[in-house]
């Protein structure tokens, strides 16, 4: 036998023992001594204990065996959160690649049965190899001998953003900086005080709308009862069609000092300078005004964590790993959320702010309105949709 014959042997016998035991121990074996006693009762009775066929399979594999030995393979990796091995979210997506090739393709049009549901839902009978019972079975023992280890983005206390902005605000203001450096500062800085005063995401920041920034940026600015900063948005969100408008809303200073409207008109100013705000495009974009990516504020972040870690171990210790730990796509709003239940900011604000895109959209999409008509609607819930950003 070849060594190559020899070792897919190995993976035929792993995807069979992952589908073995996508049932408990306890089910297995309660099944095995089930049938064993139905054996028993037979022979008691006189009768031929049943036969079952079980096998053998059908030359071929119409099953999924080879998807799900690829994905055995893919699993022996070197991972990103650990060396060893590649973690089971990754490696499903082979299964889901698959899958939506074969949904996608003649074969899967011309045998696949639809019915509709109520409230217009619709169900498939789906006869792609991937859903099979062994392939669904394998998958289930493959995630419970795998099982997942997850490195969640650490939370930015509100004390360790101040301390950082207040060291980008020391740079920022030196004779010394080229101007070149203070653009990034500027960049960086308006992004990381809309990132945690609202509670977004890394991506979600950088659809920041530029035009309609520059022209609101003074909207609010000295109301008599809710001192705010408009925050336009522009783009294709997830899970919609065509794109849209949004424009959040956040107080100039936060009850703690966190600075939203010095540095968004620091960005204000510099659009204006480059002419960006003539029509729409990205408010965070480069000195060509293409889109500025996550890693761009990353590298920012680190930069300004390692310093504050190296001078204020009282924020943040000297043994945690900073590239690791900290990353714009959670920790702002992982930090945010934090701190707004510690200044017992109730549930359902927080939820209205943090659930932005699914609230809005929870009655089948919103129409796509006007920057004009948005603000409209935002003045008339003005107190409440400043609540969040205010406790922070």
């Amino acid at each position: 036998m070849s060594y190559s014959d020899d070792r897919l042997l190995g993976y035929i016998r792993r995807v069979n023992l992952d589908l073995m035991w996508s049932r408990e121990r306890g089910t297995v074996a309660n099944t095995l001594a089930a049938v064993n006693k139905g054996r028993t009762m037979s022979i008691e009775l006189g009768l031929v204990p049943q036969l079952l066929k079980l096998g053998p399979w059908p030359l071929g594999d119409g099953q999924g065996f080879q998807t799900a030995i690829e994905m055995l393979r893919a699993s022996q990796k070197k991972g990103k959160n650990d060396a060893s091995y590649v973690q089971f979210d990754t490696v499903r997506k082979i299964r889901t690649a698959y899958a939506t090739l074969y949904e996608n393709s003649a074969a899967a049009g011309n045998h696949t049965s639809t019915f509709k549901g109520a409230h217009g839902n619709t169900f498939s009978v789906n006869q792609g190899s991937t859903d099979t019972r062994l392939f669904r079975k394998f998958m289930v023992g493959l995630e419970k001998r795998m099982g997942r280890l997850v490195i969640q983005n650490a939370g930015i206390s509100v004390e360790l953003l101040l301390a950082m902005m207040e060291s980008m605000e020391a740079e920022y203001i030196s004779t010394t900086v080229e101007n070149e450096r203070k653009r990034e500062l500027i960049i960086c800085g308006s992004a990381f005080v809309v990132l945690f005063s609202a509670a977004l995401r890394g991506g979600e920041v950088l659809l920041g709308e530029a035009s309609e920034l520059v022209r609101r940026i003074m909207e609010g600015k000295r109301h008599p009862n809710h001192p705010h900063v408009l925050f336009p948005m522009m783009g294709r969100f997830k899970g919609e069609t065509g794109e849209r408008n949004l424009i959040f809303c956040v107080t100039n200073s936060s009850q703690s000092g966190i600075p939203n409207r010095r540095w968004l008109e620091r960005l204000a100013r510099l659009l204006r300078l480059e002419s960006r705000h003539k029509e729409a495009g990205p408010a965070f974009c480069d000195r060509d005004g293409f889109v500025i990516s996550s890693s761009f504020l990353n590298k920012e972040l680190h930069r300004n964590l390692s310093n504050l870690q190296a001078s204020r171990p009282d924020l943040i210790s000297r043994d945690v790993v900073v590239t690791e730990v900290y990353n714009v796509y959670r920790s702002f709003r992982r930090g945010a959320t934090t701190r707004a239940r510690e200044a017992k900011v109730p549930k359902d604000v927080i939820e209205l702010n943090n659930r932005w895109n699914k609230v809005e959209r929870k009655s089948g999409g919103m129409p796509n309105m006007s920057m004009a008509d948005l603000y409209t609607e935002i003045r008339q819930a003005l107190a409440t949709k400043l609540r969040f950003s205010k406790s922070l």
